[in-house]
C-alpha cells in the first residue's frame, strides 16, 4: 500500500527490489518483552509546559528514556529481518497521537511508502508538528479534535518529529524502514510482530535515545513465537544520541514556513 505522493515504482525499488509477489507461505508471530538494566534514566534539562498537561509531558518526555515496572523499556524499536520473501505493510499510514502536551510514544516506525499522520486528541491545546528532514512547503496546524496532520517521508531513514510552537520537549524519533516487520514497545515493554515468514531471522531491539541495540538470530516457526531482550544502560558511558528525542539540543524551531489549518 502506498500512502505518499511519490512514484510507486521508485518505492518498489527500495522495499521490493526483486519485484517479488507478496509472500503467501506459512508465517509466525513474534512476541516478547524488552527490558533495560543498569542505571536509572536521567532527567533531561528541557523546558516543560506549565498547567494541566505538565504531568503527562514530564512523564513522557522528561527523562532520557521511559521505563515501566520491573525494568520494562518503552519506545524501543524492534525489527525482524533476514527472512525470505516480500511482506508489504498492512496499511498506508503510520499513526501517532498527541495528548496533554505529550506524544503517545517517543518512537514511531513506518515502512517506506507509508505516510505519517499525527492527531491532536486535546480539547484546548494546539500544535504544529513537522517531520524534520522531510520536505514541507507549509506547516500544518493540529487543532483540537481536528484532522490528522499528514507528513510524507521522501526516503528511508531517521527523522525527528518536532513541534513548531514553543514546545521544545515535544520530540519523537521516526524511523522509515525498507521492510514492514517491526513494532515499538509500550510502557509494559511488550511488542508483537505478525506475518513473519517461517525460517531463520534476525531480531534486533534498539533504543533511539542512546543508540544502543541488542539482537539475536532465531528460528520463526508457524504460529506463536516468543523472544525477550534486555539492553543495559551505564550513565557514565551511554550518552544521549545526537539528533534523537533524547538530545535536548535537537529541540530547535523549524525553518520559516506558512502555517495553515
Amino acid at each position: 500500500m502506498i500512502g505518499v505522493p511519490y512514484p510507486p515504482q521508485e518505492i518498489g525499488k527500495v522495499v521490493n527490489p526483486k519485484a517479488e509477489p507478496k509472500y503467501t507461505g506459512p508465517t509466525g508471530t513474534l512476541r516478547g518483552t524488552v527490558k533495560i538494566s543498569g542505571d536509572p534514566s536521567p532527567t533531561l534539562e528541557v523546558r516543560m509546559p506549565q498547567g494541566a498537561c505538565r504531568g503527562e509531558a514530564v512523564a513522557t518526555h522528561g527523562k532520557l528514556f521511559r521505563t515501566g515496572q520491573a525494568g520494562a523499556l518503552a519506545d524501543a524499536l524492534v525489527a525482524v529481518t533476514g527472512y525470505r520473501g516480500y511482506v508489504p505493510p498492512s496499511s498506508e499510514v503510520a499513526k501517532l497521537t498527541i495528548h496533554s502536551c505529550a506524544y503517545a510514544r517517543r518512537t514511531l516506525v513506518a515502512t517506506y511508502g507509508q505516510r505519517v499522520e499525527v492527531s491532536n486528541l486535546d480539547k484546548l491545546e494546539t500544535y504544529m508538528p513537522f517531520l524534520d528532514g522531510a520536505p514541507s512547503k507549509a506547516m500544518i496546524v493540529a487543532v483540537p479534535g481536528g484532522d490528522a496532520v499528514r507528513m510524507y517521508p521522501h526516503q528511508p531513514g531517521h527523522y525527528l518529529l518536532r513541534d513548531n510552537l514553543p514546545n521544545p520537549h515535544l520530540t519523537a524519533d521516526v524511523f522509515v524502514l525498507a521492510y514492514s516487520t517491526h513494532d515499538v514497545t509500550g510502557l509494559d515493554g511488550k511488542y508483537e510482530i505478525k506475518g513473519i515468514p517461517v525460517g531463520p531471522v534476525n531480531v534486533n531491539a534498539m533504543l533511539p535515545a542512546i543508540g544502543k541495540s541488542v539482537g539475536e538470530r532465531v528460528e520463526i516457526k508457524e504460529g506463536d513465537n516468543t523472544l525477550d531482550l534486555t539492553l543495559t544502560f551505564d550513565a557514565a558511558k551511554d550518552k544521549p544520541k545526537k539528533g534523537t528525542s533524547g538530545d535536548v539540543t535537537a529541540s530547535t524551531p523549524a525553518p520559516n514556513a506558512t502555517a495553515v489549518p
